[in-house]
Parts: C-alpha cells; sequence; structure tokens
C-alpha cells in the first residue's frame, strides 16, 4: 500500500531534502528589505517555499498572490508539506519565537536540575506532567499569592512564563507555540509579538492570583492564549482584505482551541490564567497588531493608545483588588 504522502519524509530521498530545507531557512533579519507587490514583505521566505521545495498545488499559479501584502497565511500553501511546516509553519531560526523556544527548555532543564540537586528530585511522585516538585517550582519564581501580596515579589507575575510542572506541560505548550508563533511573528514583527507575548503572560498572572490564592502555577498558557487573542484582533481589524476561508478556519480554530484548554484537563488548569491571558491579548492587540488597509493607518494612533490605556487600567484593578479584596481562605 502507498504510504500516506505526509509521512513520505522517512524515505532517505526526503529526509536530506528536508536537511537542503532546514539548512536553507531565512531569518526575518534577511527577508524584511525583500518584499514586493505580490507577497508582502516577507516574499523571499514565500520564494523559498514555492521554488525550493515544491511546486504549487493549481498547476502553477500562485497561491499567495490572493493574500493582501504584509499578511502570512497559517498553513504553507503545497499539497505535500514536510513535518516542519506541518508543526512550524515558516519556522526561522533567527526569531523571537525560536529564541523564546531555546529559553523554555534551557529554564525547564535547570528546573530540573535545581529540584535533583537540591530539593527532592527532577521527577517526584504525585507530579502526572512528569516533573519536580512543588518546593522547587517556588524557588524558581513560580506564582504564589501569598508571595506576591505579603512579601511584594511581583517578578513571580512574569517568572512563571518561562516554567512548566513537567515534561508533557512543556511539550504541549511548545508543539501549540510552534505551530502559532512563527506565523504571527511574521505578521506583526519580532517585538510586538514578544510584547504580546509578555503582556498577556502577566495579565493572564494577576487573574490567577485573585482567583487561586491558594495554589500556585506556571506555565506559558495564559501568553499562548493571548496571542490568540490578538490574532482575533488582526483578523477583525483585517477582515475585508484576509481571504474569507482562511478568516473562518482561524476563527474557528480559535474557538476550538480554547474551548479545549477551558474543558480539558484533570482539574489542575488554571483557566483564570487562560482567561487573563486571552483578554490581555485583546485589550494589547489594538496597539500591537498590523493594519493591512491603508486607509486605517489615521486610526492607528487611537488604536496603540487605546491598547496602552486598556493594559494600564486592567493592572491598575489588579493591584487596587490585591490589597483591598480578602483573598484566601
Amino acid at each position: 500500500m502507498r504510504p500516506f504522502p505526509y509521512f513520505t519524509f522517512l524515505r532517505t530521498r526526503n529526509f536530506f531534502h528536508f536537511l537542503r530545507r532546514m539548512a536553507n531557512i531565512h531569518g526575518v533579519g534577511d527577508l524584511e528589505n525583500q518584499g514586493n507587490a505580490n507577497y508582502g514583505e516577507y516574499s523571499a521566505l514565500r520564494g523559498n517555499q514555492r521554488g525550493a521545495f515544491g511546486g504549487f498545488p493549481n498547476m502553477g499559479r500562485d497561491p499567495y498572490a490572493e493574500y493582501p501584502r504584509g499578511h502570512t497565511p497559517m498553513a504553507i500553501q503545497k499539497r505535500f508539506p514536510d513535518i516542519c511546516e506541518i508543526f512550524a509553519p515558516w519556522f526561522h531560526t533567527r526569531s523571537v519565537t525560536f529564541f523564546l523556544t531555546m529559553l523554555e527548555v534551557t529554564v525547564y532543564l535547570v528546573t530540573m536540575w535545581v529540584g535533583h540537586s537540591f530539593f527532592d528530585g527532577a521527577f517526584v511522585k504525585g507530579n502526572e506532567s512528569a516533573g519536580p516538585s512543588s518546593k522547587t517550582l517556588i524557588f524558581m519564581g513560580a506564582r504564589s499569592t501569598p508571595l506576591i501580596r505579603e512579601n511584594f515579589e511581583y517578578w513571580r507575575l512574569v517568572t512563571p512564563i518561562l516554567l512548566h510542572e513537567g515534561v508533557k506541560h512543556l511539550v504541549f505548550n511548545l508543539l501549540f507555540f510552534s505551530y502559532i508563533g512563527y506565523t504571527l511573528e511574521l505578521r506583526w514583527g519580532r517585538l510586538n509579538s514578544l510584547l504580546v507575548f509578555v503582556i498577556s503572560g502577566i495579565t493572564g498572572n494577576m487573574l490567577s492570583t485573585l482567583g487561586r490564592p491558594e495554589s500556585i502555577s506556571v506555565g506559558a498558557s495564559g501568553s499562548l492564549c493571548g496571542m490568540l487573542g490578538a490574532n482575533l484582533v488582526y483578523l477583525f481589524l483585517n477582515w475585508s482584505l484576509i481571504p474569507e476561508w482562511e478568516e473562518t478556519f482561524e476563527v474557528c480554530s480559535i474557538v476550538l482551541v480554547l474551548l479545549l484548554t477551558f474543558t480539558l484537563g484533570d482539574g489542575t488548569n488554571d483557566n483564570f490564567a487562560h482567561v487573563g491571558g486571552f483578554l490581555g491579548g485583546i485589550i494589547c492587540g489594538f496597539s500591537l497588531v498590523k493594519l493591512l488597509r491603508p486607509e486605517q493607518e489615521r486610526n492607528k494612533d487611537l488604536y496603540r493608545k487605546g491598547g496602552m490605556i486598556g493594559i494600564l487600567i486592567v493592572w491598575s484593578v489588579f493591584f487596587l483588588m490585591l490589597y483591598v479584596v480578602p483573598l484566601g481562605p
């Protein structure tokens, strides 16, 4: 029986084809000045996908011609994408997404070493994600409401973004981040993507601090939900320019991912962080996502100021409630 096309990369010829593809990856800095009217500012990367790694699925017609300048589709338009293009579309090493991925892995390895060397082990019983104990996570910077409120350790609103409770937690988050991160970075730019990731994560940890004061939490899930929220704003602001099928696909995907995030799990999921991150991504998305329609440029300052004011209001309300509203048992 003929093997399923997605897995033909396992053959020797296609394996070396995959290695050549990895060796020819462009960084964002190499692409910013190579745009044209048909493909947008990242046309060099799209050209790399066209010429070197297979033809178009529609008899030679450019599948990217229907997209507006500056927009990058979520999926690479090829009939038989390789394994990297399936799980990490538009992968490139000189990117914020790749840097954050390596940073998350490095911090996790350090956490495992700290747990093994100074606490009760790198893998402990009771941690279903295969990871260290809560003592290790608290030492490394997990979110803890008493420590934030009473000891003024506000840095614990940031550090949980880089921490994970175990291997399973890390793998799921990084797989999802790889699938959306590179594409959204090409859409919005390096700095804007980084700001959405960090601001959403902080906002999610703030709501988690108020909503789950009795527990600790770690993970980048709030940041990832924030990127989905910001992408929803991006689709809303550029609705008339993006192809209808892609808008429908992405909106349905966002809804499905959010439903799975809030409903699956063993009851330990921090949905307060998910909701807070999603709302934070929507608010800061108005300031940070790209506007594709030239006539919207006159509203750019309004959106930017509105998003910044919105985030400042949310954060101010958090600190007010942290010290005014009674928390915990």
